[in-house]
């Protein structure tokens, strides 16, 4: 996927949009309760991975942020992705006791700590089957993660709260997920690519600002450079890249 093509999928999101398929997301969020938690963002360390719908919702909106804010978005969540394999990275939207964007975010993170402990404990389990798979094909390059990339998602939160009334069991919030899915199928306008990203936000930017080879190739280059000690290097790369994530945002 190309810088070109990026601009390309503009039809495909006006025509997801026009579907009512972001309108019907929103309303799929606002099913769930609003909540309270004493940790206030404790938990909120990782990027959360998205449906194939959220990223192109997201997608669709950040068209439409003025330039500025466009571009420093783009060159974060770039760097997010280009570094995150060398070192354990806080979602990018996290503060320190908060979210910046909580009222647009995703599902992953309306719905956790909502999941039953026995639920949230089977869904661990496959991503870290998941993370298991990532290492040992970073082995296959030469490159062993360090540990703490390698730790696990964080524990089972029991401090969420529904702000008023029961909290959904697991079989509402399974169903909720299930019609997010649905709505990522058959995405129009070439919008189907975004299943490429295994809902990684950050991977979709940097796939769509350098292409997908480049990227990828970069995210070895800065690893490599980052665990072995060439942090001028890593820099260099990362500077570079991210003038070119500027360029991509004002192409857009």
């Amino acid at each position: 996927m190309s810088v070109a093509s990026a601009s390309g999928l503009r039809p495909g999101l006006s025509e997801a949009a026009a579907q009512g398929r972001f309108t019907q997301l929103d309303q799929i969020y606002q099913e769930l309760p609003a909540t309270t938690c004493q940790r206030r963002g404790d938990c909120c360390g990782l990027l959360p991975p998205l449906h194939a719908v959220e990223l192109a919702a997201w997608l669709y909106r950040f068209l439409e942020v003025p330039y500025r804010e466009r571009a420093a978005q783009a060159r974060k969540l770039l760097t997010h992705f280009l570094s995150n394999a060398a070192q354990r990275l806080a979602c990018p939207w996290a503060l320190e006791d908060a979210c910046s964007v909580y009222d647009r975010r995703f599902l992953g993170c309306r719905s956790y700590g909502l999941w039953s402990a026995e639920a949230y404990a089977q869904r661990a389990a496959l991503a870290a089957a998941g993370q298991e798979a990532v290492a040992q094909a970073w082995k296959g390059l030469g490159v062993e993660l360090p540990s703490e990339v390698l730790a696990p998602a964080p524990p089972y939160c029991g401090s969420v709260r529904p702000a008023e009334g029961p909290a959904p069991d697991d079989a509402a919030l399974e169903a909720l997920e299930e019609r997010v899915e649905e709505l990522g199928r058959d995405l129009p306008g070439g919008l189907e690519r975004l299943h490429d990203f295994g809902g990684d936000l950050a991977y979709m930017v940097a796939a769509l600002a350098l292409g997908q080879q480049q990227a990828l190739s970069l995210k070895v280059a800065v690893t490599k450079a980052l665990l072995g000690g060439g942090e001028a290097e890593a820099n260099e790369l990362l500077a570079k890249a991210g003038t070119a994530a500027q360029r991509w945002a004002q192409s857009l």
